[in-house]
């Protein structure tokens, strides 16, 4: 199949091209989805790829960001064909590729010469959800929470080249490495979250992290303090429960001093407000005896 002339972007078309397509840091969703679901556009301008192989691609560029020889994806993406057959392959996977970004993002996104291909550093800003996650990460802009978050998942979710053993191990590592990002944005999404009262969204967050990594006190010990804050200290002291119980039958250990003493404060408060309640006389029996005092006063009056 001959290349389309269309495809291809030169370095300096990359650099002067308008910019105004790509999605700045902070935007309220990425145009490019990678994690969970995958997605490119938005609204209207959605479209989908025809090769899955496509996917896998464009999220080795976005993560790699930098020159890669054709000849290199070719192997790293059809091992088991020969050269000729192989490039024929990446070359329509790039022409679709291409195409749909140009649809959903603009054109130049894809910056592809007869030997190599990238992305196109200027156009392809801000556009990927990875590139999102660290976008406010610092607490700076607390009203600029990444709701889009709630909804990110695994990278390319659902995916597996087994027959691509290059890649496939470049996908595993990646994955954890993308995993920790998500889950500290996460995090920053959670306090974000109870730090403006909305601590019923900030507990969804904190058991989400809690269901990805389940021994880590961190996160148990914010969603005990989410609980304790809105008056629920049986199910604060219900998280404790369960950390002390998993960390025991998994690693033959307690929890951290932190922990303990973060769920001993718990027990101890809620004990002083029970207490508090119990010493106050019912609603019934304050009115019983204002009805008697003023009943007390018509007679002396009488």
């Amino acid at each position: 199949m001959p290349q389309s002339h269309s495809l291809f972007v030169t370095e300096a078309a990359c650099q002067t091209q308008d910019r105004t397509i790509a999605v700045p840091a902070g935007a309220s969703a990425p145009a490019i989805r990678l994690l969970g679901a995958r997605r490119m556009g938005c609204g209207t301008r959605e479209v989908a790829l025809q090769y899955r192989k496509g996917w896998a691609l464009l999220t080795y560029l976005a993560i790699e960001r930098q020159r890669h020889q054709r000849v290199q994806l070719a192997s790293l993406l059809w091992p088991e064909l020969g050269e000729t057959a192989a490039l024929t392959n990446l070359r329509q996977v790039l022409s679709d590729l291409n195409r749909a970004m140009s649809a959903a993002v603009g054109d130049g996104v894809l910056q592809v010469d007869r030997e190599s291909v990238r992305l196109c550093p200027v156009r392809a800003h801000g556009l990927f959800d990875i590139d999102l996650l660290e976008c406010g990460m610092d607490g700076s802009r607390p009203g600029e929470a990444q709701s889009w978050l709630h909804d990110a998942g695994e990278l390319l979710e659902g995916m597996a080249l087994d027959s691509c053993a290059s890649y496939a191990e470049w996908l595993s590592c990646t994955r954890e490495w993308i995993g920790r990002r998500l889950a500290d944005a996460l995090a920053v999404l959670r306090d974000v979250a109870a730090a403006r009262g909305a601590r019923r969204e900030a507990l969804l967050v904190a058991r989400r992290l809690i269901t990805q990594d389940p021994l880590n006190e961190l996160h148990h010990r914010a969603l005990m303090r989410l609980h304790a804050q809105l008056g629920e200290a049986g199910m604060a002291l219900g998280c404790y429960r369960t950390l002390a119980h998993r960390l025991q039958s998994e690693l033959g250990e307690l929890p951290s001093r932190e922990t303990r003493d973060l769920a001993e404060s718990i027990r101890v408060t809620a004990r002083g407000q029970m207490l508090t309640v119990r010493g106050r006389p019912s609603p019934l029996r304050m009115a019983q005896e204002r009805s008697q005092s003023a009943l007390g006063s018509d007679a002396a009056l009488g």
